[in-house]
């Protein structure tokens, strides 16, 4: 379960180090090719380098530096294949928000033409051919949100990406190695809007993605 972080961390330093966890968890949930590979060390010691305020972010970031050691001690290819295993052909950990919202409706369609509206309103581009519900891009984005970025629309945003984490999370195999990320996730941003998060998800049409014949790479 997420913790009860603010949106208005008590100090820049507090702030920062939650701003680190977000681009961190980011670059690990990315796909996993030989440029994330050696890059993992760095991570690693940047993570190192972050002053915790509480238990919470300090478990936060022994998690995710346990993720990244991990990650760095595995094949590459092996690391790919698993990747797209968990991720592309398991519809319930899809890294995509609203197609675990709303799953494969219309609704969706407006659903990403309103998060893009407000990426693009807060000055945020998105790069490549990322949809803007990619959980990767949205951490990317919590992390480098302007100052004057409206605060209820951020803690919206958290709420939401909290529920997502939680149910990516409880589908997770228990020796997966990116379920830290979630774990890390869950404890920096805030509680989900529902106390069961599960009831965000009630309103989806089920999406045909459970059987993919082509695995689907995230550069």
């Amino acid at each position: 379960m997420a913790n009860n972080a603010s949106t208005q961390p008590a100090n820049n330093a507090e702030a920062d180090t939650r701003r680190a966890i977000f681009v961190a968890t980011s670059r690990l949930l990315a796909y996993p090719d030989r440029a994330l590979w050696a890059l993992l060390p760095d991570i690693i010691a940047y993570l190192c380098e972050l002053p915790a305020s509480d238990a919470a972010t300090t478990d936060a970031l022994a998690g995710l530096v346990s993720v990244a050691e991990r990650l760095r001690a595995a094949d590459v290819t092996d690391l790919e294949a698993r990747y797209v295993a968990t991720f592309d052909f398991q519809e319930p950990a899809s890294l995509y928000l609203t197609a675990h919202e709303l799953g494969d409706s219309r609704r969706r369609g407006l659903a990403l033409i309103e998060l893009r509206a407000q990426l693009r309103a807060a000055g945020f581009e998105e790069t490549g051919d990322e949809l803007p519900d990619y959980l990767p891009l949205l951490l990317e984005f919590l992390a480098h949100a302007p100052a004057d970025t409206p605060v209820d629309a951020i803690h919206a945003l958290e709420q939401r990406l909290a529920a997502l984490c939680a149910r990516i999370q409880e589908r997770l195999d228990a020796n997966s190695p990116y379920l830290g990320v979630f774990v890390a996730l869950l404890k920096t941003l805030p509680e989900p809007a529902e106390a069961d998060p599960e009831r965000r998800f009630t309103r989806r049409e089920q999406a045909d993605t459970g059987e993919m014949p082509y695995p689907l790479h995230y550069d």
